[in-house]
């Protein structure tokens, strides 16, 4: 009892820590108030195109979000108000309930996609988000200076620590909601459809290679796509 009740406050702090991430991502920084004069003009101008677009990814799109928050909040409602551990049970568990060490792994791993996603989506928000296409620069500094794609690498480094630390099958939903996208872009043709997450990282690169050409195949060479590269 005394570990469920661990791993449930566990899992609280990292729901707290990620809707607050979430929301400084971008309900601050990726607020109308940063947006450039282009970019209002841009995004209006997207809003009056009629598009069709299936209702499955749709909605997809739609509930993603909200099952980020209601996976996690099952289990503190099991394990803290409820006090039952229906699915803390070894039926619902890989291994067995409780691997501490891989538990531990898994915090770590969550973590740092969470830092991992909080300074990218800094990045992201501020220098692509808010401003409009023309305005955009190649990003190569900070984190991009090591990796072509953090905030993706995020998308994957906190779904498999989550499932780390609950090793439950409940969480392989959870992994599903981060990596599994209905939104790339449209110059990939993938908009409405589909997309695992590298998926959506190749696709992400071929149009970077169209806007940016030479530079962004030398800039390719010396970085990672999800991890650093080391040099030879």
């Amino acid at each position: 009892m005394i570990q469920i009740k661990l791993l449930t406050v566990l899992i609280l702090v990292f729901l707290i820590c990620r809707i607050l991430i979430y929301n400084i991502v971008w309900g601050y920084w990726g607020g109308k108030k940063f947006f450039t004069e282009a970019r209002k003009k841009e995004l209006e101008a997207k809003q009056s195109e009629k598009r069709k677009v299936k209702i499955a990814p749709r909605f997809w799109g739609l509930v993603q979000e909200p099952i980020r928050i209601f996976i996690p909040l099952l289990f503190i409602i099991d394990g803290l108000v409820f006090r039952m551990g229906i699915l803390y049970s070894p039926y619902l568990s890989f291994f067995s309930p409780f691997d501490i060490y891989l538990q531990i792994i898994g915090l770590i791993i969550t973590f740092l996609g969470l830092i991992i996603y909080l300074i990218a989506g800094k990045t992201i928000t501020k220098e692509v988000y808010s401003k409009a296409t023309e305005e955009r620069k190649m990003m190569t500094t900070g984190l991009y200076a090591y990796i072509r794609h953090p905030l993706y690498l995020s998308f994957i480094l906190i779904p498999v620590g989550f499932l780390l630390i609950t090793l439950n099958l409940l969480s392989l939903i959870y992994f599903m909601v981060f990596t599994i996208s209905t939104n790339s872009i449209e110059e990939c043709d993938r908009e409405g459809k589909f997309t695992f997450v590298t998926k959506e990282v190749q696709c992400e690169e071929e149009h970077m290679k169209k806007i940016y050409g030479k530079d962004y195949e030398e800039y390719m060479e010396k970085t990672g796509r999800l991890l650093p590269k080391f040099k030879k």
